[in-house]
């Protein structure tokens, strides 16, 4: 299929779990992925698989989004090798870290709060502000922000997390609404629980089992349930969707 054909597509944090699946997705698509990681190592060996496996020409690239000057980096070497930004896919976050996940509100430091947000909600600040320049001259861009349930729905771990995530949503509904003059679309998916190896190799046997539970279809998601939907995002299919917040958990959160 070439749902995507031509487009290039950065994907923030794609050296694995959900990452790595929507690069693979975007590729199969016929969209050139370029892969980021603040590893190149990890980058580059994504790339080279899919260059094994597709016809796409993906651009490995060492980034942290945390870091302004290694953004930059990012959009000119994308820029130098495509002269184009078709699609952005903000996937990094700072990784989950026990500690943090499990103090209360009230016990987390500035500090801890500070380090999440650096990561899930400055540097997709980041990379959507030096996105939309090349959009707005290209009359034409995709953004996608990757949140979590919890964003909509409460939760009672991971505070950092949370308010990050739902930093994104609102991210999402000012530049839908500032920049949809330029046929810039920009949508939000809000993830339940989905089966990436930092998360599901984590828990006990029935902690997987009470999880998979939640959700009316009785499962985790696969990170190629994710992929799916950004590459259906990305496409011409959902050209009249803009500034929406788009639920993948399987119907566990209906609101």
């Amino acid at each position: 299929m070439d749902l995507l054909k031509g487009k290039v597509a950065i994907v923030t944090g794609s050296s694995r779990g959900n990452g790595k699946a929507i690069a693979l997705a975007i590729s199969r698509e016929g969209g050139n992925p370029v892969v980021t990681s603040r590893n190149f190592g990890e980058a580059k060996a994504v790339a080279d698989e899919i260059s094994s496996r597709y016809s796409g020409d993906p651009l490995p690239v060492q980034a942290d989004v945390g870091v302004q000057a290694e953004v930059e980096k990012l959009f000119r070497e994308a820029s130098r090798k495509y002269d184009s930004v078709d699609i952005l896919i903000n996937n990094a976050g700072y990784p989950l870290v026990d500690d943090v996940w499990n103090k209360p509100f009230h016990e987390v430091v500035d500090d801890e709060y500070r380090k999440v947000l650096e990561v899930d909600l400055l540097g997709s600040m980041r990379c959507v502000r030096a996105a939309l320049p090349i959009m707005m001259r290209q009359k034409s861009g995709v953004i996608i922000n990757v949140s979590s349930t919890p964003a909509l729905a409460g939760y009672d771990k991971g505070a950092p997390y949370t308010i990050a995530k739902a930093g994104l949503i609102g991210l999402t509904k000012h530049v839908a609404y500032e920049y949809g003059r330029f046929n810039i679309r920009c949508n939000t998916i809000a993830l339940g629980n989905i089966k990436t190896p930092r998360t599901f190799d984590s828990i006990s046997e029935a902690q997987k089992k009470s999880m998979a539970d939640e959700s009316p279809m009785g499962r985790w998601g696969e990170p190629g349930d994710v992929a799916g939907v950004c590459v259906l995002l990305a496409s011409e299919n959902s050209r009249f969707i803009n500034g929406q917040t788009i639920v993948v958990d399987g119907g566990t959160v209906m609101r």
